[in-house]
């Protein structure tokens, strides 16, 4: 079975505690039909950053990080290459972190700006 992140062909590059940087290519299956990179491809890469960054702060064996809000401001878009994610932590409370992501291509253009609010789940076993 496939995932978004092997679907979309999502990289991680690099993390550490409250960061992690995340690649996605700009090819046809994340462009909407005018040929600019998709939005919605856009936000997928950043959830998925900031989600995974998340677990990189937790007990995955306790508990689990799912997106709660997402909200996102796009500034250009693209059209080849890739798009990179940047994701900062600026809260990381017990049941919820708070991240700022930039998205930028291959040209370290600002594509969009995120702020992703993740719910750490506790996990009932």
């Amino acid at each position: 079975m496939t995932n978004l992140l092997e679907l979309l062909e999502m990289k991680i590059l690099e993390q550490r505690d409250g960061f992690i940087k995340m690649s996605m290519p700009v090819k046809d299956q994340v462009k909407q039909p005018f040929g600019y990179l998709h939005g919605g491809a856009t936000m997928a890469l950043g959830e998925t950053a900031c989600s995974i960054g998340s677990a990189n702060l937790v007990d995955t064996t306790k508990e689990i990080p799912v997106g709660l809000e997402m909200n996102t401001n796009h500034i250009k878009s693209a059209t080849d290459g890739f798009v990179y994610a940047e994701a900062n932590i600026l809260h990381q409370g017990q049941t919820t972190h708070v991240w700022d992501i930039r998205m930028t291509d291959d040209q370290n253009r600002l594509i969009s700006v995120m702020r992703g609010t993740i719910l750490i789940k506790k996990l009932n076993k």
